[in-house]
């Protein structure tokens, strides 16, 4: 983000008078700053560049107020180099509010701060799979075939289908099919006429939820 982002910068709608007064303040407070007031590198415009110009305009107001046309020119001219100074000034301590990821060194520097908003990341809420048994259909789908509906598990990472051909007599009778991400999977190449039978559970962040109920189906 540029200065422009992170200050209010209405510096062209001051009045020369008012500016000058913006000018002074700004240079007491940036001095006094616990952590800006004796970094200031030489090349950065702070508290003695806006004293010279807030010395500057009040001498040329004062003959503009007159009506001296050249001293008016010359006021403007002060006016702008002011303003270059303001955008230097404020390019810095974004740099150095980034680079220190602080945005407390953006205030108490004579300018008004926009709502600064903090990026900050996220904490992973942890979230446990299911501690009871899953739902699941299983429903005939195009020839040799059949599509499970599985309840979700907001703890899931994935869940994990197994089968067995014909009825199951035992955990030796199972065999993994696959791991799905989603609860809606299809599941091909089964021989027709046959009854198959499935079950799942859902696997999250070093968790496994119980086995569901056996669904059995005859695949046509």
């Amino acid at each position: 983000m540029s200065a422009n982002d992170i200050f209010v910068m209405n510096f062209h709608k001051m009045t020369p008078r008012e500016l000058i007064t913006w000018c002074l303040g700004t240079a007491a407070l940036q001095e006094k700053h616990p952590f800006h007031g004796s970094t200031f590198p030489d090349w950065v415009h702070g508290a003695r560049h806006f004293r010279e110009h807030a010395a500057t305009l009040s001498d040329l107001e004062t003959a503009a107020e007159n009506k001296d046309t050249l001293k008016m020119k010359q006021r403007d001219e002060e006016q702008a180099a002011t303003f270059h100074s303001i955008d230097i000034n404020t390019s810095y301590l974004v740099l150095r509010a980034k680079a220190a990821k602080d945005n407390s060194l953006l205030y108490g520097m004579g300018y008004e701060v926009k709502e600064v908003k903090e990026k900050t990341k996220r904490p992973h809420q942890h979230v446990s799979v299911s501690r009871d048994p899953l739902k699941l259909e299983v429903e005939r789908a195009d020839d040799g075939a059949v599509r499970l509906k599985i309840q979700r598990d907001l703890g899931a990472g994935g869940y994990q289908v197994q089968f067995c051909k014909g009825q199951p007599t035992g955990e030796d009778s199972w065999r993994d099919y696959a791991n799905f991400k989603t609860v809606r999977p299809l599941i091909k190449n089964l021989e027709r006429a046959c009854w198959y039978f499935f079950r799942v559970r859902s696997h999250g962040d070093n968790e496994t939820s119980p086995w569901s109920a056996v669904v059995g189906i005859i695949v046509t």
